[in-house]
């Protein structure tokens, strides 16, 4: 028993002790970082919703102006857009550590995008030679092409006799070089 004081020195000497040295270091928080700040398209035909995407690291709080979405930090994430005109977003990431990170993306509203709707026929089944009418309306059109048969494009129909089988395509141009198409076959007996 006499060695036992003599080996409890020796272990409070040495170093065992809960207090945390001098040395021992509290990292510091990291500055706060935007990795991502996008949109998948920059070009959105207006009436047509796009996204806006977004990450970042060691941020605890985020802004984004024009406020269109609430914003949280996240490793990433998307929500839809619907601009009405072109428009410069603003994200700003700010950390613990008083830092803070600026990304800007901009977001182009171009024309709408062409449709057509209401097709018809008289008829998709007719014997050799019969007259068929095929119709249409389109919407945010440059131009439009229509066929095979005589096009009116004062009234968007198209007027054949045809022998046999015919396929009627409609081709619509819009203002920013985007097609919409529709068909319509008609079957001769």
């Amino acid at each position: 028993m006499r060695y036992l004081p003599a080996v409890l020195t020796t272990l409070l000497i040495s170093g065992c002790n809960t207090t945390p040295s001098a040395t021992t270091s509290v990292p510091k928080p990291q500055p706060a970082k935007i990795t991502q700040f996008y949109a998948p398209d920059t070009k959105i035909p207006i009436g047509v919703k796009g996204n806006l995407c977004y990450g970042v690291e060691h941020s605890s709080k985020l802004e984004l102006s024009p406020a269109v979405e609430d914003v949280w930090p996240a490793m990433t994430r998307c929500f839809e857009i619907s601009p009405k005109q072109t428009t410069h977003y603003t994200l700003t990431a700010y950390g613990d550590d008083g830092s803070k990170d600026t990304k800007t993306v901009d977001v182009t509203v171009g024309a709408p995008v062409p449709r057509i709707h209401d097709l018809s026929v008289t008829s998709t089944l007719v014997h050799p030679g019969e007259l068929v009418i095929v119709c249409f309306k389109v919407e945010n059109t440059t131009s439009v092409k229509a066929g095979p048969g005589h096009f009116d494009p004062s009234n968007n129909c198209i007027t054949d006799n045809p022998k046999k089988t015919t396929v009627y395509r409609i081709s619509a141009l819009g203002g920013d070089r985007q097609i919409d198409t529709g068909t319509v076959t008609v079957k001769v007996q």
